[in-house]
Parts: structure tokens; C-alpha cells; sequence
């Protein structure tokens, strides 16, 4: 299977997990066409839009910054992260990003499916 950006629609999403601002979202891959992916998704969050923390209870996530810069959140813990950086949500944790004000960040978003 061969995605090409070129031919992947853009999706505008906005107040994503109850975050703030607006991203730009292109699907790589949907549920089904990776064992234990749910999803495959690039987004770029405009300046100081944010993903609201939110749990994952039975899933695991994968957020690989791609470019620009902003805070992660772990668990209620704030850092910073820029492009090369990546954290994971592990199952029964929660997550969430915020964008600085310097410019878009761009990030990959990867989530599977857990097993208890």
C-alpha cells in the first residue's frame, strides 16, 4: 500500500478533544488497514491552537513532532517539545499538545488498539 500526500485530501478540524484553534489533518490510514492501528493522521495545529488532554483508556498514542515547536501534556505534565521529538500515551494515561505562538506545528499521530 502506497499513500501519497499529494492525493490525500486535507480535513479542516477544529476544538479537537476540546482544545482551542484549528488543524489541518491528513489520513494516511484508517481503521482496518493496519492490524491494531485505529488511525495514521499528519496534522499542523495553527499557532496556539491546542488538542485538549483527554485519556486513553484502552489505546496507546504516538504523537512524533514533526515541525515547529509547543508544550506536550502527560498526564497533567507540561514540557516542551519541537520537531524530532516524540512522546507516547500509553494505555490508561492521558495526553494532549499545545502549538506556540512562533508559527504552525506539524506532528504524526499514530494510535492502536490495546488489549487488557
Amino acid at each position: 500500500m502506497i499513500r501519497k500526500r499529494s492525493e490525500l485530501a486535507p480535513d479542516l478540524r477544529e476544538n479537537i478533544r476540546g482544545g482551542l484553534g484549528r488543524a489541518v489533518a491528513l489520513d494516511y490510514m484508517a481503521p482496518g488497514e493496519m492490524a491494531g492501528v485505529e488511525f495514521v493522521t499528519l496534522l499542523t495545529l495553527e499557532p496556539g491552537a491546542t488538542i485538549g488532554e483527554h485519556p486513553h483508556p484502552d489505546a496507546e498514542e504516538l504523537y512524533l513532532i514533526v515541525s515547529g515547536a509547543g508544550t506536550g501534556i502527560l498526564d497533567a505534565e507540561r514540557f516542551p517539545v519541537e520537531a524530532g521529538d516524540a512522546y507516547l500515551c500509553k494505555r490508561g494515561h492521558s495526553h494532549g499538545l499545545e502549538c506556540g505562538s512562533g508559527g504552525p506545528m506539524t506532528f504524526l499521530a499514530i494510535l492502536a488498539t490495546t488489549r487488557g
